[in-house]
C-alpha cells in the first residue's frame, strides 16, 4: 500500500478520481480515501495546513496502517537563485524543520546546535533534518526525470524547508535559503517526515512550485497549476512503479 498525504483537497483531486473503487473511511477525525490505482492499493489523506495538523493526521494514519511508502505532495514556494520557476517540480532529498530553535544575539540556532533532539527513539536522534531514503529517492528520480523531460518542466532535487511562518519577502527567503540551502519551503513536510521516521515508514516528497519566495504578491501565484503538475508527476511515478506488478 502507498499512502498519499497532502494539506488540502485541491492537491489530490486527480488521485481521488483515479481510485477505484473509492471508499471513504474515518481516520481519527479525518476522511481517508481508499482504493486501487494501477492495480495497487492506495490511500489518500488530507492533513490540513501546518505542522500540527500534519503531525496529528499522519500519526492517526500510521496507527491504523503501515504503508510501504508515504508520499507527501502539494505546493511549495521556491527560493530565488535556485534555478526553479513557477510550475516546476521539486523532489526532496531531505526535509528541514527550519524554525524550531532559538533566536540569539548571534542569530538563529537550531536544535542540532543546541544539542536537543526533535525525535529521540532508541538509536534515532534527529535534531532538524529528515533524510529521504537514497534508494527510494533515486528510484523516484528516474521516473520523474522522464516525466519532466516529456512535459517540458524542470525537476529540482534537493532539500525542502518546513516553516510555521512563510517567508513573505524576498529578503526573508534569501536569509532562509542561505541558512538551510533549501530549494523552497512548505508548512507540513518535516512534520510528516518526523512521524514517518518514528514509525519507520519510508517517505518521499514531490511538490509543485506555486510561487517564488519574494515580496508577497498573490497575483504571481498559481496554486492550481502547481498542484496539477505535482499530481500528474506522481501519477506517472505510480504508473512506473506498479506497471511491473500488472505485467507479472
Amino acid at each position: 500500500m502507498v499512502a498519499i498525504v497532502a494539506a488540502v483537497p485541491d492537491e489530490t483531486w486527480m488521485f481521488r478520481r483515479r481510485l477505484f473503487p473509492c471508499e471513504v473511511r474515518r481516520c481519527g477525525r479525518r476522511d481517508l480515501y481508499c482504493g486501487s490505482m494501477f492495480g495497487h492499493k492506495v490511500v489518500v489523506l488530507h492533513t490540513g495546513v501546518g505542522k500540527i495538523n500534519a503531525a496529528s493526521a499522519v500519526t492517526a494514519l500510521l496507527e491504523y496502517y503501515t504503508p510501504e511508502t508515504l508520499i507527501i505532495t502539494g505546493c511549495c514556494g521556491a527560493y530565488a537563485g535556485q534555478g526553479l520557476t513557477k510550475g516546476d517540480l521539486v523532489l526532496a532529498t531531505e526535509e528541514i524543520c527550519a524554525d524550531e530553535g532559538v533566536l540569539t544575539p548571534e542569530g538563529f540556532r537550531d536544535f542540532a546546535t543546541l544539542g536537543f533532539s526533535l525525535l529521540a527513539n532508541k538509536s534515532i536522534g534527529l535534531q532538524s533534518r529528515f533524510v529521504v531514503d537514497p534508494k527510494l529517492q533515486e528510484n523516484a528520480r528516474t521516473h520523474l526525470e522522464r516525466f519532466t523531460r516529456e512535459e517540458g518542466l524542470h525537476l529540482g532535487i534537493g532539500p525542502l524547508v518546513t516553516v510555521s511562518t512563510c517567508s513573505g519577502t524576498l529578503q526573508s527567503g534569501l536569509d532562509m535559503q542561505a541558512r538551510t540551502d533549501g530549494l523552497g519551503e512548505n508548512m507540513e513536510g518535516a512534520a510528516v517526515a518526523q512521524v514517518c521516521q518514528q514509525y519507520k515508514v519510508p517517505f518521499l516528497e514531490i511538490r509543485g512550485v506555486s510561487n517564488m519566495v519574494e515580496d508577497r504578491n498573490l497575483q504571481n501565484w498559481d496554486l492550481a497549476g502547481a498542484a496539477e503538475n505535482a499530481q500528474q508527476a506522481l501519477v506517472a511515478l505510480l504508473r512506473g512503479w506498479f506497471a511491473p506488478v500488472l505485467l507479472a
